[in-house]
């Protein structure tokens, strides 16, 4: 076997994709990943999930298939043994796969049953030093959208305190020793900027508030299920003040995913493997941050800052590619096709996605002229529901967000999108409230157009896009075949 890269793909959870110096964003501090771009690395601005929770979205990029496929929709449907996955591929191409950090992907029922996707699943050692969180007061309002506040970390090297330091530390020690006789693919599902909305103080402290983007009002005429969500995390109550101070958390975030994230290239640099390591920065899904008065995510809703993610690529030295931000309209189901294109992988499944390597080479020619991504559960769907949730205390954040989205889920809360430059468009399959947004004129979908005489042409071409693309992509068939003559 000729000698392949290694790769890293180094996967935060819930990171906008907006809050990123080198797009723009004055407020966000990312000094590593903006040098990756800078130093070879290609940033797609315009990269969507295609499902805006955990699982779904990383059963989706981790295959190359859109949720629906499989049925993936749900926090508890995840990739079975039979199904093609990146992992798997790799692993029969001879490349030692490492894990570290959290699951949301691979079925198992044991700990064991991890060595069956990848070759080390990593356990970190406990935190060093202690965190003290700054007290919040039982009733105050922040409590319920998810604020925790700012932690004081005490101990040597306290910014790897915590699970995603400890994931990291494991990281840079295994290519401290790697052998070199063995391609190896470093996956590293962090937990962090996932809410609750807590940071060290340091942090905290590199984030200007007056740099931050002003936060998005909440629509008008909005989802019934959205309102209600406001209404039982009593989101009025909630100052803008407060809400900006949450966003200035969040970022904080994301400023300690940066860091972590130089960690692993610096060590990479300094084992002489930088160059022939193929990098992928990117996120599953976003986060409202206080936009539309609303903290985390929703598993019913399809806007733009759940879907928009980082989408960076640092291609192996020697395939020529120009480096900067391409604006191509890009799904995150492009990245399998893309890694087994660069090193030249039959995977022996078909995927949906698209390879980025003539982007990557400079080639600025659109890809696709949408994007798509779907939510939700089905009317009377049990299987959809996270039965987890009942079992925690019923002031907990995702206890109150399951008791405000009970109804959506029973009724039907399944929706889908189909998103161009121009418009984006929801349709509802339980219901008449169908969304569509002129986003040269509003770009935070606050106005949402659906049913207007004047765009009725324009919302008969989105839906007419949708059904062409169920159609396209409603299964996959595999390349064995079975026999008709036994």
């Amino acid at each position: 076997m000729a000698e392949r890269p290694n790769i890293l793909i180094f996967n935060p959870d819930s990171y906008r994709g907006d809050v990123l110096g080198h797009l723009g964003n004055a407020g966000a501090c990312t000094p590593n990943i903006d040098a990756l771009v800078a130093e070879g690395g290609v940033s797609y601005a315009n990269a969507f999930a295609q499902n805006p929770v955990c699982t779904p979205s990383r059963c989706s990029f981790m295959t190359g298939w859109y949720p629906h496929v499989q049925g993936h929709r749900s926090m508890k449907n995840m990739l079975k043994e039979h199904e093609p996955n990146l992992f798997s591929v790799l692993r029969r191409e001879g490349y030692h796969v490492w894990w570290g950090g959290k699951n949301d992907l691979f079925a198992v029922t044991s700990k064991e049953d991890y060595l069956k996707h990848c070759d080390t699943k990593h356990t970190p050692h406990p935190a060093r030093g202690k965190q003290i969180l700054d007290g919040i007061p039982a009733d105050a309002p922040r409590r319920k959208v998810f604020y925790q506040g700012i932690l004081d970390g005490e101990g040597e090297d306290w910014p790897h305190l915590g699970r995603d330091g400890g994931m990291v530390r494991g990281a840079v020690d295994f290519i401290a020793e790697a052998p070199t006789d063995q391609p190896f693919c470093v996956f590293l599902p962090l937990g962090n900027p996932h809410p609750a909305y807590r940071v060290e103080r340091d942090f905290y402290d590199r984030i200007t508030p007056e740099r931050l983007p002003a936060r998005l009002p909440a629509p008008q005429r909005d989802l019934p299920a959205l309102d209600k969500l406001r209404e039982i995390y009593e989101s009025d109550r909630v100052s803008d003040e407060e809400w900006m101070d949450i966003r200035r958390i969040y970022y904080a975030m994301c400023a300690k995913v940066d860091d972590l994230f130089g960690r692993v290239v610096q060590a990479l640099k300094e084992r002489g493997l930088y160059d022939n390591t193929l990098i992928i920065f990117m996120s599953d899904h976003g986060d409202f941050a206080g936009d539309y008065a609303l903290p985390e995510k929703t598993h019913f809703s399809l806007q733009d800052c759940l879907l928009r993610v980082p989408f960076v690529i640092k291609p192996p030295a020697g395939l020529g590619a120009e480096s900067g931000v391409r604006n191509h309209l890009t799904e995150l189901i492009d990245m399998c096709p893309t890694i087994y294109d660069l090193l030249g992988i039959d995977p022996d499944y078909d995927t949906q996605g698209h390879s980025l390597r003539p982007s990557l080479e400079g080639d600025q020619r659109e890809i696709r002229d949408c994007v798509f991504a779907e939510v939700g559960a089905r009317a009377g769907e049990e299987a959809f529901i996270n039965r987890d949730v009942d079992s925690m205390p019923k002031d907990s954040f995702y206890a109150l967000q399951s008791e405000a989205s009970w109804v959506a889920h029973e009724s039907g809360s399944y929706a889908v999108m189909c998103r161009t430059r121009d418009y984006k468009y929801v349709r509802r399959g339980y219901s008449s409230h169908h969304e569509l947004y002129d986003l040269a004129a509003d770009p935070g979908e606050l106005t949402n157009l659906s049913g207007c005489q004047e765009l009725a042409e324009v919302e008969a071409r989105m839906a007419m896009h949708l059904l062409d693309h169920f159609m396209r992509t409603g299964d996959v068939l595999p390349h064995a075949t079975d026999s008709r003559q036994i």
